[in-house]
């Protein structure tokens, strides 16, 4: 069973320049079906996906930290938290890809999310690890409050695409609004 035409070359191709930051546009790959490729190139495709997954996990995590160490106040950290969720959002949807067969493409969304889990938690036992080793605790307060309004776990699915200046978020609580009534209009004389 030949693998060339079954889509097994443009998926290695995307995952290895994915895996270099190349590529994230994923909408072209072709559908994969098991029964196309003999057993050892399905299992190479299939440690090839949850390697690059993993390493995209990663790298993503990594520029997190950073972004969170270069932080100068809990507005900057809470920023860099949420705008990692769009590197969470791509690496979700290469997970979730609908050329995936279903079970596979479950699987691997599971693992993503398994791992996004393990972060937050990581995040959140460093923050008690610092009450511990006796870190101011407002200090402490502070970043746990921005760790908690601010999860890396909510999925980018909930998040809207930015397509403006004038978008918003509306998974967030709605703001407090001020309407002042206008004025009454007068009869024109």
């Amino acid at each position: 069973m030949a693998v060339t035409g079954s889509g097994y070359q443009a998926w290695v191709t995307f995952l290895d320049r994915w895996r270099a930051g190349q590529a994230d546009d994923a909408r072209e790959l072709p559908l994969l079906a098991e029964q196309n490729f003999p057993a050892d190139s399905w299992a190479r495709l299939i440690r090839r996906m949850t390697e690059v997954l993993a390493s995209r996990l990663r790298a993503w995590a990594d520029g997190l930290l950073r972004a969170m160490a270069e932080a100068r106040d809990e507005f900057e950290v809470a920023r860099a938290l949420t705008q990692s969720r769009q590197g969470l959002a791509v690496i979700r949807a290469v997970a979730a890809h609908p050329g995936l067969p279903p079970q596979l493409s479950r699987q691997l969304l599971d693992a993503v999310n398994e791992a996004i889990s393990a972060a937050q938690q990581a995040l959140l036992d460093n923050i008690e690890s610092a009450r511990r080793a006796g870190v101011d605790d407002r200090i402490v307060q502070a970043r746990l409050r921005t760790l908690r309004d601010n999860p890396i776990t909510v999925h980018a699915a909930t998040a809207p695409r930015r397509t403006d200046a004038w978008s918003c978020d509306p998974s967030r609580p709605p703001r407090r609004q001020i309407l002042i009534d206008p004025p009454p209009m007068r009869p024109e004389e």
